[in-house]
């Protein structure tokens, strides 16, 4: 049985490296440091999951996602996102947007962003417009 692949996207260099290699002790991480090259990769990478970076450039991960999104075949595709917009109502508006998770930077705990992809991956596809009806929001904080 294969790992589950992530598609990691995050424009920061440094992160991005983190994230990759520790993450790919228990995933198949498909990395990329911008929102555009990854929507140029996305039907190649056949990702289980996202996990993206909110505070990018050009097109954040809110937007990232947005896109993803509006292709139906990844209508349903869970994502987490991966941020230092901590606030309450910036959390919320992450989970609005369709993300399934909200983890805040900096990440401190490794094992607590695991911790919420696994169940990310667990509870299985996402709702088109945020988190499935009877679900609550995972609002981790992996610091």
């Amino acid at each position: 049985m294969r790992a589950p692949r992530l598609l990691l996207v995050d424009d920061n260099e440094d992160n991005l490296e983190i994230l990759t290699f520790f993450l790919s002790e228990r995933y198949e991480v498909v990395s990329y440091r911008s929102a555009t090259d990854a929507l140029a990769k996305l039907d190649t990478v056949k990702a289980d999951a996202l996990v993206l970076d909110i505070g990018m450039a050009p097109i954040d991960g809110v937007e990232c996602l947005a896109a993803i999104r509006a292709q139906p075949m990844y209508r349903t595709l869970p994502a987490i996102a991966v941020t230092a917009f901590a606030r309450d109502s910036e959390r919320r508006a992450f989970l609005a947007a369709g993300f399934q998770a909200v983890v805040t930077k900096p990440i401190i705990d490794h094992a607590s962003l695991i911790r919420t992809i696994d169940r990310v991956l667990e509870s299985g596809p996402a709702r088109d417009l945020g988190r499935r009806r009877g679900d609550e929001p995972v609002l981790e904080a992996a610091s």
